[in-house]
């Protein structure tokens, strides 16, 4: 059989790629900046402390290298290049970064709604339901004039997609908002065991979906118990997070072990699947990633541990793990499917995980020593200083092979 590689990519599909890499450089660089103001408070300018510059790493990453290879795959699905909306593909990719920017400057300037990873507020947050507008408006245009081509389950399974997604700006102005934030573990002052698996399972459906919408052959080896215990973990959420509690509760902890499965069951499912040579490397790293996260996450979650860890950089460790393992693998997967090659080669992907481990690893390290004694706080002892030096170092490997990336994928 022959290899599934995709067509080349389209006008605006490419744009969406490139900005997304770029987007990935600038958050990289912020990272590495973070990693600086860290060690020398000093080198910052003005008013952009290291609060200040935060929220724009976190967003940058979620926002941008995140969110735009999602961009590509909707106007790679809906054909947006093939018809008469292509002239407006890149206006939409366009309006997403320009919004980007424009929600930097804002935090910058000390305007953000306090929530992390949603720090949209005022004229940034409507600049970014902006662009989601015009990205449904070209989608949607797209849709009118190519499902007359499409076979019916295709068309009415875009319809409904559409009809989804017509419901995501609504959902930023309101999750945005300071006036509405999920249960709280009064324990950790953190998220509860129910609403990590509801994050979680926004997640899952992507990864099942991914090798059907791409260029992946065959139809996989989730049949309906994996779609049933799906629809069952959504249950449990529901449940569990509307009786709230704490990391002691059973029914929190019993939430966060029903994402356990999911380590075997994503495998299993894409193992049926014939995907393109190139995508193989970062497939393997992507489960690697994947079942550390799980698992970690899982473990951190129970009492004891979790008490001593937070508000230490175990939990940045943690969010690193999420960022800067598993989602860079995703987001490279997918580029790799839609521009039918990898964004670097084995040095720099090689490179950056082991980058990412390292950091990761150091990090935890830190943060298991600053929830045994607070006096770090006061007295900055050498092994913290040591590990934010570590940290810097492998930020700027990480910064050197994003780098790579993008010059590599800019390339025709």
């Amino acid at each position: 059989m022959p290899d599934p590689a995709p067509n080349p990519p389209t006008a605006s599909v490419r744009l969406a790629i490139r900005h997304a890499l770029g987007w990935l450089v600038a958050g990289n660089a912020v990272g590495l900046w973070l990693c600086a103001l860290q060690l020398r408070p000093s080198l910052a300018v003005g008013d952009w402390t290291y609060g200040r510059w935060v929220p724009v790493h976190l967003n940058v990453q979620l926002f941008g290298w995140t969110s735009l290879p999602l961009v590509a795959l909707l106007l790679w699905i809906y054909e947006v290049d093939l018809g008469k909306a292509a002239r407006w593909g890149a206006t939409a990719v366009w309006a997403w970064t320009t919004a980007l920017a424009a929600g930097a400057l804002c935090w910058l300037d000390g305007r953000t709604s306090g929530k992390i990873f949603l720090d949209w507020r005022d004229g940034s947050l409507w600049g970014l339901v902006g662009a989601m507008t015009v990205l449904w408006l070209v989608l949607a245009g797209a849709w009118r004039e190519r499902a007359p081509f499409w076979k019916a389950a295709r068309k009415w399974c875009s319809l409904g997609g559409l009809a989804v997604l017509a419901t995501v700006p609504a959902a930023m102005v309101f999750s945005a908002s300071p006036k509405v934030y999920p249960p709280v573990d009064p324990t950790t002052g953190g998220p509860t065991g129910a609403s990590l698996l509801g994050s979680t399972l926004v997640v899952i459906p992507l990864m099942l979906l991914l090798p059907r919408l791409g260029s992946a052959i065959g139809k996989g080896r989730a049949g309906w118990g994996t779609w049933v215990y799906l629809a069952a973990c959504w249950v449990v959420f529901v449940a569990a997070e509307w009786a709230g509690g704490t990391h002691w509760d059973f029914h929190q902890i019993g939430s966060m072990a029903m994402l356990l499965p999911w380590v075997i069951l994503i495998p299993w499912d894409w193992d049926a699947f014939q995907w393109p040579a190139a995508s193989a490397p970062w497939r393997k790293a992507l489960f690697l990633w994947w079942a550390l996260l799980t698992l970690t996450g899982v473990g951190m979650y129970v009492p004891g541990l979790l008490d001593r860890i937070k508000f230490t950089h175990g939990l940045v460790a943690h969010s690193h793990v999420a960022m800067a393992g598993f989602t860079t693998s995703f987001c490279c997967l997918l580029l790799a499917l839609l521009a039918g090659r990898p964004p670097g080669g084995r040095r720099s992907l090689l490179a950056w995980h082991f980058a990412a481990l390292a950091m990761v690893a150091t990090l935890a390290v830190m943060g298991l020593a600053e929830g045994g004694s607070y006096d770090w706080m006061l007295a900055n002892p050498w092994w913290r200083t040591v590990g934010l030096h570590l940290r810097a170092c492998c930020g700027a490997v990480m910064l050197v092979a994003s780098g790579v990336w993008y010059l590599n994928l800019r390339k025709p």
